[in-house]
C-alpha cells in the first residue's frame, strides 16, 4: 500500500509495473484525509464497501433482494473481503470496473442495445487503467460468443469493436508512457507471467492460497453450484452462462500461468469467487430450505472468523515456532567482536533452519559452551530472517519511524531528502513514517526511481537502510550501484515485548 502511496506523490500516466489508477485513487484519498495511515485505511474500507455495495445492487436487479443478501453474506464470509480490506491495493478499483462491465454485458444479452456495449467500452477502459488483466474481460467476452453457436454472429457486430476502440482510447495514457519508457511495463508483465520458476512450482501454492483466502467452503460449494446450473449454462444468453464464462476463465488462465510464471498471487482468483458468490446467491436459495441455508452461511462466517482470527493471532503472537534462520551477515558479527575462530565455525556449519529451537540446537552442536553463552543471542539475531514472515512485516512501522528519526537527530541529520534500500518496499514504508517523508530509492528495481534520480540521491542528503540479515549483500549491491562511501550511523531494533520484529542498519551517504 505504501509503495503505491509513493506513486501517488509523483503523478504519472503509468508506472513500472502497473497502470496509474491506484496512484490517482490514493492521491484523491490523501488530498481529503492527509498523508497518514488512518486516511489510507479508511479509504481502503470505503472502496471495499463500494465493491460489496455494487455487487449487491447488481445482484438485486438481476435476481431480487433475497439472493442479493445471500451473495453479500457469502462475500462477507471470505477473508479476502474482510481481513483483506485492511490495505488499499491495485485490485480494488479494478474490481469496481470489472463488476460494472460484467453486469453491462449481462444486460446487453438480455436487452441487445448498442449503448450497453459502448458503456462496456468505458468501464473496461477504466478497468485497464487500473490493472492490465482487464484484457481478460474482452478475451472472456469473445470466448463466450465463440462457445455458443447462437451468439457467434455477434462477432460481426461493429459496436463490439467500437467498445474496444473506446477502451483503447481511455488506455492511451499508459501506451504513451510505455512508448517513452521502452515498453517496460509490458515486458515486465510478460516476463513475470511466462518465466522465472520451474514447471508447476507455484501451482500448488496458488491453489491452496486461493482456497484459504476465499474459503474452502465456497470453493467446494461453487463447484457444486456450477454443476447444479448445467441446464442453464447451455443457454447462451442466460446470466449464468455469461457470469460463469467471464468469471471462471481468469481462474483457469492464472492457474495455467502458475505452471511457469515467477509470481502466482492467490488473490488473482478474486474474479472467479465474485462470480461464484453471485451465482450461489440465487442457487442456494432455490436448493436449500431456510434452516439448511442458515447453517451453511453460518459455517462460512465461522470459517472466515477462524481463518482471520488465526492470522491476526499469529501476527501479534506467533502460534508456532516458525522463522527461518540462516547466517548471511558475517561482517556484522565481526564488527561485534566475534573471534575469527568462531566465525570460521559458523561458516563451516552454515545451514538454513526453520525455527529458533532448531537453530539453537544446531549452534550448541558445534560451539563451545563459552562461545554459545557469549555470542549465542547475537548470532541468533543476525541469522533471523524476520522479513520471511510476511505477517510480521505489517507491525509497528510507526514505532520504527520514530526510532529512525531519533537516530537521524542524534546524527545531526534532522531532515533527509532520500532513503535508499535494496528492496523498494523498505524505503517506501520508511518514507511514509518519517516526519518530512523523503523520497525512496530502490537498488533492486532502478526502473521505479522516477522520483529519485541517481545523481540527485548521490548529491543530496541521503541514507542507506538495510535489514540486518541481508545487509552484507545489500552493501555490496549499494557499492556496485553508487560507488560512494558510507558512514555507519547505527542500528534500529524494533521489538514487540521480547520479540524482535525488525532490525535495520542505517548509513549516511558521504559526498
Amino acid at each position: 500500500m505504501l509503495d503505491h502511496w509513493v506513486w501517488s506523490r509523483y503523478l504519472s500516466f503509468s508506472y513500472y509495473e502497473h497502470p496509474p489508477m491506484i496512484a490517482w485513487l490514493i492521491r484523491g484519498i490523501t488530498m481529503i484525509g492527509g498523508n497518514n495511515e488512518t486516511a489510507l485505511e479508511v479509504g481502503s474500507q470505503l472502496v471495499t464497501i463500494s465493491i460489496l455495495a455494487l455487487v449487491y445492487v447488481c445482484t438485486l436487479r438481476l435476481y431480487g433482494i433475497k439472493p442479493a443478501l445471500i451473495t453479500l453474506l457469502i462475500l462477507c464470509s471470505m477473508p479476502y473481503f474482510t481481513l483483506g480490506s485492511i490495505f488499499l491495493h491495485i485490485t480494488q478499483p479494478f474490481l469496481l470496473f470489472w463488476i460494472i462491465a460484467l453486469f453491462l454485458l449481462i444486460r446487453y444479452h438480455q436487452q441487445p442495445q448498442k449503448s450497453w456495449l459502448l458503456w462496456i467500452g468505458v468501464a473496461a477502459g477504466l478497468g485497464a487503467l487500473s490493472k492490465y488483466i482487464m484484457l481478460l474481460f474482452y478475451i472472456g467476452l469473445f470466448l463466450h460468443l465463440l462457445l455458443y453457436r447462437k451468439t457467434r454472429k455477434e462477432l460481426l457486430n461493429p459496436w463490439l469493436y467500437t467498445a474496444g476502440i473506446i477502451s483503447l482510447a481511455i488506455f492511451i495514457p499508459v501506451l504513451i508512457w510505455n512508448a517513452q519508457h521502452d515498453w517496460i511495463s509490458f515486458r515486465w508483465q510478460m516476463a513475470k507471467g511466462t518465466s522465472g520458476a520451474d514447471f508447476g512450482e507455484n501451482t500448488l501454492a496458488f491453489t491452496l492460497g486461493h482456497l484459504l483466502l476465499f474459503s474452502p467452503l465456497w470453493a467446494l460449494t461453487g463447484g457444486l453450484g456450477i454443476w447444479w446450473l448445467r441446464d442453464r449454462l447451455v443457454l447462451a444468453k442466460s446470466p449464468e452462462a455469461v457470469i460463469t464464462v467471464i468469471s471462471i476463465f481468469p481462474l483457469l488462465f492464472f492457474t495455467l500461468m502458475s505452471l511457469k510464471g515467477t509470481i502466482s498471487d492467490p488473490h488473482w482468483a478474486n474474479l472467479a469467487y465474485l462470480g461464484i458468490a453471485i451465482l450461489l446467491g440465487h442457487e442456494l436459495l432455490w436448493r436449500f430450505q431456510k434452516k439448511t441455508l442458515y447453517v451453511l452461511l453460518g459455517a462460512g462466517l465461522l470459517i472466515n472468523l477462524l481463518l482471520t482470527g488465526t492470522v491476526i493471532t499469529h501476527t501479534l503472537n506467533p502460534i508456532i515456532d516458525w522463522m527461518p534462520y540462516e547466517l548471511k551477515n558475517f561482517d556484522y558479527l565481526k564488527q561485534n567482536n566475534v573471534p575469527p575462530a568462531t566465525l570460521q565455525k559458523l561458516r563451516n556449519h552454515d545451514v538454513r533452519l526453520n525455527s529458533k529451537g532448531q537453530y539453537i540446537k544446531h549452534l550448541q552442536d558445534f560451539l563451545t559452551p563459552v562461545e554459545f553463552e557469549k555470542f549465542g543471542e547475537l548470532i541468533q539475531k543476525t541469522a533471523m530472517d524476520v522479513s520471511a514472515d510476511r505477517l510480521t512485516r505489517v507491525l509497528a512501522w510507526d514505532k520504527t519511524g520514530v526510532q529512525l528519526q531519533q537516530l537521524l537527530l542524534q546524527s545531526e541529520l534532522p531532515q533527509i531528502s532520500f532513503i535508499v534500500s535494496r528492496e523498494y518496499q523498505l524505503s517506501a514504508v520508511l518514507s511514509f513514517f518519517l516526519p518530512n517523508q523523503p523520497w525512496p530509492h530502490s537498488i533492486e528495481k532502478p526502473e521505479r526511481n522516477l522520483w529519485s534520480p541517481l545523481t540527485e540521491v548521490k548529491n543530496g542528503t541521503s541514507i542507506f537502510v538495510c535489514e540486518l540479515q541481508e545487509c552484507q549483500n545489500g552493501l555490496l549491491d549499494f557499492n556496485s550501484r553508487f560507488q560512494q562511501p558510507l558512514n555507519y550511523l547505527g542500528e534500529i531494533e524494533t521489538r514487540r515485548k521480547d520479540r524482535m520484529i525488525r532490525n535495520l542498519q542505517v548509513y549516511a551517504l558521504s559526498k
